[in-house]
């Protein structure tokens, strides 16, 4: 194994069996002819088994060579610790963790580990054990957000149930992983996962419409919103927040269509209808801004203050033809 950067390099070399002392600070044995050789920058760290299976030891600091007294044994520990963290031996030693340490220790080790693939062993682990309590799970959910593959954070998020999700940490870190995921589809599909799971999609309406709000595509987040409309989970002051985030969208196709959907609604009370007429009036294309008024003139509650409204809306529209036509609905 080879890392390197401008001002760093860093090898990892080995071949044989290893047999480490208890705490992984030195070789107990390896096997003969093998070898472990290491090197960090300017340090450098060998250890080869004769036939004999005698192992010798060359330490060099980057200056001086060393003999295997303690500052040559601090360093020999550290060369191990990074052989670990690289995933040397994993599946044997993440048993040997849980056997000696049981789930916590096997937790704190996981933000030490350097790859996403060696970090999922350690997390599939954990997620195994029937006897975890409540309230350890969260902690193991929080350690997904440290992996950088969205691919690899979906999976565990999949494997997270609506019943566990119901335990409030849980919930929080369960959204703190989807924030951190990169890609927008992978995201989307978090989401609506969340959505597609009744026992808590209406707890957690904010935090979806702020997470789809952060969403790049217009069409994605038009999907997600449809989705929660559906659903049934956009209600009250979920019903202004919506509004927000789709008079910011860049699409008027998206607004139009969400528009639409909102205009069918039976549950809106008089200042909604007034917001939702207003955000209307903010469209770019008149024969949109036509269509939806027409639409809506029906549907709407016909008080005074609805329709006072409505005719101010109405005369945003720059087409003569147009604002007859929404006009003549509203009559």
């Amino acid at each position: 194994m080879v890392i390197k950067s401008d001002n760093f390099y860093e090898q990892i070399n080995y071949a044989g069996k290893f047999d480490l002392t208890d705490d992984e600070t030195s070789f107990k044995s390896i096997s003969p002819g093998g070898y472990f050789k290491f090197r960090k920058n300017d340090i450098r760290i060998e250890a080869e088994s004769n036939l004999r299976g005698e192992i010798d030891y060359t330490i060099f600091d980057g200056k001086n060579n060393l003999p295997m007294d303690e500052q040559g044994k601090v360093l020999v520990a550290q060369a191990i610790k990074e052989m670990i963290e690289w995933g040397y031996d994993a599946n044997e030693r993440m048993e040997r963790v849980y056997r000696k340490g049981g789930p916590t220790a096997l937790l704190n080790e996981v933000d030490s580990l350097k790859t996403d693939q060696v970090k999922a062993l350690y997390l599939a682990r954990l997620f195994s054990i029937d006897s975890l309590l409540p309230d350890f799970r969260p902690y193991i959910i929080k350690k997904i957000a440290s992996m950088g593959s969205d691919q690899d954070k979906m999976s565990f998020l999949r494997k997270i149930t609506a019943a566990q999700l119901k335990n409030p940490q849980t919930d929080s870190f369960y959204f703190d992983v989807i924030k951190g995921i990169g890609s927008d589809m992978d995201r989307m599909n978090a989401l609506r996962n969340v959505i597609d799971q009744d026992s808590i999609a209406n707890a957690n309406t904010y935090k979806i419409l702020f997470l789809t709000g952060g969403l790049a595509s217009d069409i994605d987040k038009a999907n997600v919103f449809q989705n929660m409309l559906d659903k049934g989970m956009i209600a009250g002051q979920y019903y202004d927040s919506l509004l927000v985030i789709i008079s910011k969208m860049n699409s008027d196709v998206d607004k139009a269509n969400l528009y639409r959907k909102l205009i069918s609604r039976k549950d809106l009370n008089e200042d909604q209808w007034i917001i939702l007429q207003d955000k209307i009036s903010l469209l770019g294309s008149d024969p949109d801004k036509t269509n939806l008024l027409v639409e809506l003139a029906p549907k709407m509650p016909q008080t005074i203050v609805l329709k006072a409204n409505y005719q101010k809306v109405a005369r945003t529209l720059n087409n003569d033809n147009d604002y007859g036509h929404a006009m003549r609905a509203i009559q």
